[in-house]
């Protein structure tokens, strides 16, 4: 059982110092649907980000499509996105 919780403790403390993710802030007061297409993943998925919020996405980096604008975007994982006035800006992370 201690193996067990150490083995779980370490990969907790492994995955949280890899498992780097790309910001995504929505700045506006409305949500929006994007199109989430992740790096080495053979499908994309649907995403809706409710207004005035911020969450980590992404892992692996991703391409980024505002369903209502059409407009896409490439991120990397430590990259950050930001909606403003139904606009993404890429800001390049380390």
């Amino acid at each position: 059982m201690k193996k067990l919780i150490l083995f779980l403790t370490m990969l907790t403390l492994v995955t949280s110092v890899t498992g780097w993710a790309a910001t995504l802030q929505n700045t506006d007061s409305q949500a929006y649907e994007l199109q989430i297409q992740e790096s080495g993943r053979p499908y994309g998925s649907q995403y809706r980000i409710i207004e005035n919020a911020q969450v980590e996405i992404c892992f692996s980096g991703c391409v980024m499509t505002l369903v209502a604008t059409g407009q896409t975007v490439r991120v990397g994982p430590n990259d950050a996105v930001v909606i403003d006035n139904g606009v993404m800006s890429v800001t390049a992370g380390n």
